[in-house]
Parts: C-alpha cells; structure tokens; sequence
C-alpha cells in the first residue's frame, strides 16, 4: 500500500485496498473491511472506473453483510447492479444472487432467499462453476434444515456432496451441516458419525477454526447421547416434529 501510494498509482492502491478488505473480512475484522472497501469505491469513483466500482461494492456488501448490517448490505448489493450489464461478468452477478440470498435467509424472508438461491445456481450450472454450486446447495440446505424442511435441505446436502468431491474442506463442511440436521432430529449416532468424517476432513485441510468448532459439537452430542430418550411420534414425512434448535456455527464464505 504504501509502494503504490508513494507511486501515486491510484488504480493499484484500490487494488490492495480491495485485497485488505477481504483479508480483514475472512479474519472477523468486519468494521476494517468495510472501511477499506468504502476507501476502495471511492478511489475508483474518481477514476470513473465502472468495472473496479463494481467489485468494490459486492467487497462491501459481504463485509455489510458479516457485520449483521442486512439492510445497507442488500442496498449495496442492488446498487452494483445498475454499473455493469449482465453479459459483462457473469460470476459477479452469481456472487449477487447469493449474497442476496443469504440477506434474505438472514432476514427470515424465505421465498425471497429461495429465489435468489435458485437464480444463482442457474447461472452457475450454466459455466459448470462447481464452488459456486456448492455453496449454492448448501446455503439451500441450510435454510430448509432451519425450516425444519429436512427432506429438502437433504437433497441439497446430497447434491452439495457432488461438488465437493475434490475439495476437501468443502466436504467437511457439507457433512458438518449434515451433522447439525441430523442432531435436530435427534439422531444422534448418525449425527456423531457425520461430525467425526467433518472432523477427519478439517484435518487433512488444516481448517483449525472449524475443527475446533465440530469437536464441540460432537462432545454436545455424546451428552445428549447419555440422556435418557424419550418416545416420539414422526409426522407424514417421516420427519421428528419435536426438533433440537441449534445455535448454526456455520459460516459462510463465497
């Protein structure tokens, strides 16, 4: 940053101002992301830079969007919509889709989410973009199984499966959620064995965040195993209608 200022090169201190940005996002420091990114937009305002304007609004929206800001993350994310026709960058218009999504799930406005899911992952299957169509199957996934839709979310996690089988920490992270869905219902053992795969999988990648994450589930779980049970009755789909609630550990990163 401070070659590129000495520099005087505008372009490439918007650059690093992005890059910082999403460093200080993935580490929690959501305030500084936003900031940087603010910094970033306006450098490229400047510029009349439409292209590097836009990208620096979706950096600011996921940081909005961490930060538990819905409302200013779903008006940035619609006002980078407007910069550039859709033929121009089709990856950033998938990363919008599920951003809103995620807005939207958090927001507990489920059609709206579900919508946006389904647009985002059209986009994706049509560029065969596997990471983009994992985290659109699990973020469905994850919605239906806070819905108590289990059915549902277990086509999605299947599904997710699919384009996770060469990338090892997307699997960890599919069979975790699999695991608190499985808890849910109340099938423990199955829960458990689903936790420990997750936990074999964050490992081999070095994910010591997660791992350490699922290694409390699964202990929360074998306390659970140890209660006493008690009989219930499942409804038409053959679902648990008396559920678990769970705090959702999961995370997301696009």
């Amino acid at each position: 940053m401070k070659l590129w200022r000495e520099r005087e090169d505008d372009s490439e201190v918007a650059r690093t101002l992005r890059r910082l940005s999403h460093a200080n996002r993935l580490l929690g420091l959501h305030k500084e992301g936003v900031q940087q990114a603010e910094e970033a937009l306006e450098i490229y305002e400047r510029l009349n830079d439409t292209f590097g304007q836009a990208h620096s609004l979706r950096d600011l929206a996921w940081s909005l969007y961490d930060d538990h800001r819905l409302d200013a993350a779903e008006e940035v994310t619609l006002q980078s919509i407007d910069l550039l026709p859709e033929r121009v960058d089709q990856s950033l218009v998938c990363q919008r889709q599920h951003l809103l999504g995620l807005i939207h799930s958090s927001k507990g406005e489920v059609e709206k989410a579900v919508n946006h899911f389904e647009a985002a992952l059209r986009i994706a299957s049509s560029f065969d973009w596997h990471g983009a169509q994992f985290w659109d199957h699990y973020s469905l996934a994850e919605l239906f199984s806070n819905q108590g839709r289990f059915s549902d979310s277990h086509a999605h996690v299947e599904r997710a499966k699919l384009h996770a089988v060469n990338n090892m920490y997307h699997m960890g992270r599919v069979m975790h959620l699999q695991a608190e869905f499985w808890c849910k219902q109340r099938r423990f053992r199955d829960a458990r064995s689903e936790a420990l795969c997750a936990v074999d999988a964050y490992e081999k990648v070095g994910a010591t965040r997660y791992l350490e994450i699922c290694r409390n589930f699964i202990r929360d779980v074998e306390e659970e195993m140890e209660e006493p049970t008690t009989s219930r009755e499942p409804d038409f789909d053959g679902e648990l209608l008396d559920t678990v609630p769970l705090p959702t550990y999961i995370n997301l990163l696009f």
